[in-house]
């Protein structure tokens, strides 16, 4: 089972991000398991069990590409920051805890995250470059699912095979310039 999980906060700007995209992605795959939540931390918990693939898709502020710009990476690529994360508790740590309690969570995740310009301001608008990247992440979406493999089989993290055509895909449709490939 495939799940989609948006996470932001409506109430900021940018932050919004994957609450609209959400929303979209629910619209195309009426079907698919597309959670959209504010939650963090441990919070996360249920939305990470008994699911074969997870595709987060959420905002992000580093300052080093134009806003809308998607990162795209797996969770196998990433390391948890030293110290605390900026939520306290995030995706990463709450993972590598689901697996030492030996929870049934993805071996792999799939991370949308796409460059904002402004996560704080309440009741901000959202940035046009930053809104213009729904489509792209709903594109992104759209590849990954129809790469995963038939009902009923794994996702195997070694064979990523689907997830590199579906990064292929959107790159050749969107431009080189609007991912970040992690």
């Amino acid at each position: 089972m495939l799940r989609v999980l948006c996470l932001g906060n409506e109430l900021l700007a940018d932050d919004a991000f994957g609450f609209i995209a959400a929303e979209r992605i629910k619209r195309s795959f009426p079907q698919l398991d597309v959670v959209s939540s504010s939650d963090s931390g441990f919070h996360l918990m249920d939305y990470l069990t008994d699911i074969d693939l997870l595709v987060v898709v959420d905002s992000i502020q580093t300052g080093n590409v134009p806003p809308g710009t998607l990162y795209v990476l797996r969770s196998s690529d990433m390391k948890s920051a030293y110290g605390p994360s900026p939520h306290y508790v995030g995706l990463l740590e709450t993972l590598n805890l689901a697996r030492e309690l030996l929870l049934n969570v993805p071996k792999d995740v799939i991370i949308l995250a796409v460059e904002a310009a402004d996560c704080l301001t309440l009741g901000g608008a959202m940035h046009d470059a930053v809104k213009s990247a729904v489509e792209l992440v709903a594109d992104m979406v759209s590849e990954i699912v129809h790469g995963k493999e038939p009902a009923g089989a794994h996702y195997d993290e070694d064979s990523g095979d689907g997830f590199r055509r579906a990064i292929a895909t959107v790159t050749a449709r969107w431009g080189a310039k609007r991912l970040m490939v992690i």
